[in-house]
């Protein structure tokens, strides 16, 4: 077999090259396009030289691989410490395998003969960029689509808590985001407050508050006090807060018996400030929680 060392260079160029950019987007490690193609091109000129070089041809070809790879993630990412440098290169490796695992099932799986001359005669060049572009296009599609999942499973695990709350046998429960802006605090026991929608805590309160917060009247301090229930006016809270857009609004609240944030012990020092509308619009969680009550 003929080897043409530009057509394989240029093939390893445009693959490591794929494999670093993924990398990045993947670590979240903003990097110059000139580190991009530097580093491309060192590895694709290491592997080039491995397979034309007779001297390197005994080579082991799992440590050249894992050499190759170093060098480039070491161009492109200069990582301080071992540490960073380890996650970059397991991280790129699973990439690697996903694009080399998918190059070898369209090579079997759509009967292209002519594939294997893609760096031994020109009659197969054509062939051989459209079983890279497609297996280009679909490893990133299947490493953007496996991304977006490990970030859903983080978040869901590191910054989302299942709440509980309790007013006598009363009981309600909801999926609450760690909002690391979210710092509210009843101004007079200075206790943190659990923002949570109205349709969530519905069950906890009485009928007179549920028909306020239905028609909209909670900005209203007058039909607020003409509503008052004996049974419940000494729970209620006024939270004074700051938005975008409000400079002085005001959040009414109320104390629990009881609030249990998952994996945690109960808090009874906690106010909940109702929140009459939706927080997220997927319904991935039904309140905030400050980081003060999570720590």
């Amino acid at each position: 077999m003929i080897l043409y060392a530009d057509i394989l260079f240029l093939v390893n160029f445009v693959m490591n090259g794929f494999v670093l950019w993924v990398l990045s987007k993947v670590m979240r490690e903003k990097r110059n396009a000139l580190w991009f193609l530097l580093g491309a091109g060192v590895m694709a000129l290491l592997y080039t030289l491995l397979i034309i070089a007779p001297p390197l041809r005994f080579v082991n070809v799992v440590l050249a691989s894992i050499v190759i790879l170093a060098a480039g993630v070491l161009v492109t990412f200069h990582p301080k410490g071992f540490k960073p440098f380890f996650k970059l290169m397991a991280v790129a490796y699973v990439i690697s395998f996903t694009v080399g695992g998918l190059g070898m099932a369209l090579f079997f799986l759509t009967d292209l003969p002519y594939a294997v001359y893609f760096l031994a005669d020109f009659e197969g060049f054509s062939v051989s960029w459209q079983l890279v572009l497609i297996g280009t296009l679909l490893s990133y599609i299947i490493i953007k689509i496996a991304v977006k999942m490990a970030e859903r499973l983080t978040l869901k695990r590191q910054m989302l808590c299942n709440v509980y709350i309790s007013i006598g046998e009363n009981v309600c429960n909801f999926d609450a985001l760690v909002d690391t802006g979210h710092n509210l605090k009843d101004p007079l026991s200075q206790s943190p407050v659990i923002i949570a929608e109205f349709e969530q805590i519905k069950p906890l309160l009485p009928e007179c508050l549920v028909i306020l917060f239905s028609e909209r009247l909670e900005d209203d301090l007058t039909v607020l006090l003409s509503v008052r229930d004996d049974s419940f006016y000494n729970r209620i809270r006024m939270i004074p807060f700051t938005s975008l857009g409000r400079n002085n609004g005001m959040l009414i609240g109320f104390k629990p018996d009881n609030v249990k944030v998952e994996g945690r012990n109960e808090s009874p020092d906690v106010i909940i400030g109702i929140y009459n509308a939706q927080l997220c619009r997927n319904g991935r969680y039904r309140g905030l929680l400050s980081p003060e009550i999570v720590a």
